[in-house]
């Protein structure tokens, strides 16, 4: 396994996990429930494995936004 397959992969979990909280905020600005791992799936357009993964090995960066 090369570096460069690792920081790929490392660069789309950071990408999916600020998918993630930008979703998440969508949701808490709707005053609504918050989604499931599976209508976050369907919502960014990921697999749910790639979801847990991200939220196992992804970090967050000066891209979230914040409130």
């Amino acid at each position: 396994m090369s570096v460069h397959f690792l920081e790929t992969d490392k660069n789309h979990y950071d990408h999916v996990l600020y998918l993630i909280i930008a979703t998440l905020e969508y949701y808490a600005s709707q005053d609504v429930i918050s989604p499931t791992i599976s209508d976050l799936s369907a919502a960014i357009g990921v697999s749910e494995e790639s979801i847990l993964e991200s939220l196992e090995f992804g970090t967050i960066n000066q891209r979230v936004p914040t409130q």
